[in-house]
């Protein structure tokens, strides 16, 4: 059970960020939402960082080889990493086009890759050391490692959409 335990943390942090970041802007008040808007680039920072992260103790600390497909996800989450962090520096949002652009190729990559563990009888183009089908983790029955670097794309592409844009005006401000 100690090997699994930063897999469920990791799951629990991810699944539960999600769920709080749509609950809050469903249903909060416009105070709340607003307040939220103006941390969206640091939120979405965290979440590339934290991925990025959460894939690196995969591979070099697990020593769970990456497939073909992880490194499509890892070529587009790292940059969003990299280039949000920058941007969040320079509180810079006008690369908001770039970064969603990366987060939705990796979110595109992660649903393919996930739907292949789904259903494993497809043909797959991974090679034989690092199968695209096989499972390193799977943690609660069903969340695996593309379906973490999913959901990480699919939250940082919705903070960033929600984050605004200087290019035009809110209805918030």
């Amino acid at each position: 059970m100690e090997q699994r335990a930063p897999e469920i943390i990791f799951t629990v942090l991810v699944g539960g960020s999600f769920l709080i970041w749509i609950g809050a802007f469903t249903f909060s008040k416009g105070y709340l939402r607003k307040e939220l808007r103006e941390i969206t680039l640091e939120l979405a920072t965290m979440i590339a960082i934290g991925a990025t992260l959460g894939s690196l103790y995969f591979s070099e600390i697990r020593n769970f080889v990456p497939c073909e497909y992880c490194w499509y996800q890892r070529i587009a989450m790292y940059p969003l990493a990299l280039i949000l962090l920058i941007a969040t520096i320079r509180r810079d949002k006008n690369i908001i086009p770039y970064a969603l652009t990366l987060s939705l190729v990796g979110f595109g990559i992660s649903a393919y890759h996930y739907q292949l563990q789904l259903f494993p009888e497809q043909s797959s183009s991974c090679g034989l050391d690092a199968a695209c089908t096989y499972r390193w983790i799977e943690v609660f029955g069903f969340v695996t490692i593309p379906l973490l670097a999913l959901t990480s794309f699919a939250f940082v592409s919705m903070v960033l959409v929600a984050t605004p844009r200087p290019w035009k005006t809110s209805r918030y401000e």
